[in-house]
C-alpha cells in the first residue's frame, strides 16, 4: 500500500504570524506613543526576535506594502520561504515536531484533497455554504430585506441535506462516533 504523503492542514496547529505582528504593534503604540518610522519598526523588529514557541526561534522580513507601510512576514526555518502562517502537525510522529509552512510539511486544505468527491459536494460544500450564510445573518446592522435571500438559500441548502444519502450517512457516522 504506497504510503500517504499529503496530510490535511485543518490537522495541524497552524500559528497566524499576522495575528502577532498586529497585537505587538498595538502594545508597542500604547507604550510608545511617540515612536513613529523607522524608529517604531527597530521596536518592532526587536520584539518579534524575541518571541519563540516550544524554544524554536523564527526570522522576520519587513518588505513595503503595495499601498505604503511595511508588511512583515515569517520565514520558515527548512525552506526560508516568506509566510504569514507556519503549521506544527498533531498525531503525526513522521512529521518534524517544528512549525514549518505547509509545503515543507507537505500540508494541503481538506477540501483539495477531497476534490470533487461526492461526499465534498454533496456534504462539506453546502455545511460550509451555510456556515457562511449563518455568519451573514448574524452580522450587525443585517435587516429583514437584506436578510431574505441569504434565509431562502440556507432553507433550500437545509431542505437539499435532509434528502440526501451521503448528508444523512456522515450525520449517522457522526452520532454513533465512526471517522465520517
Amino acid at each position: 500500500m504506497p504510503e500517504k504523503i499529503w496530510t490535511a492542514a485543518e490537522s495541524a496547529t497552524c500559528f497566524d504570524f499576522n495575528v502577532l505582528t498586529t497585537r505587538i504593534k498595538k502594545s508597542l503604540q500604547k507604550r510608545y506613543p511617540e515612536k513613529t518610522g523607522e524608529d517604531f519598526q527597530a521596536l518592532l523588529y526587536k520584539s518579534l526576535k524575541t518571541f519563540t514557541i516550544n524554544n524554536q526561534k523564527f526570522d522576520f522580513v519587513r518588505l513595503p506594502g503595495k499601498l505604503g507601510g511595511f508588511r512583515w512576514y515569517v520565514t520558515c526555518p527548512k525552506c526560508g520561504e516568506k509566510c504569514f502562517n507556519l503549521y506544527l502537525p498533531t498525531g503525526y510522529k513522521d512529521k518534524e515536531q517544528l512549525y514549518l509552512c505547509k509545503l515543507c510539511h507537505k500540508l494541503k486544505n481538506f477540501s483539495l484533497m477531497l476534490g470533487n468527491s461526492k461526499k465534498y459536494v454533496k456534504v462539506y460544500r453546502p455545511l460550509k455554504r451555510m456556515e457562511k450564510i449563518k455568519k451573514l445573518l448574524l452580522k450587525r446592522g443585517m435587516t429583514p430585506e437584506k436578510a431574505q435571500p441569504y434565509l431562502a438559500e440556507y432553507q433550500k441548502i437545509e431542505s437539499e441535506l435532509a434528502v440526501s444519502p451521503e448528508y444523512r450517512l456522515w450525520k449517522f457516522q457522526r452520532e454513533h462516533d465512526q471517522r465520517a
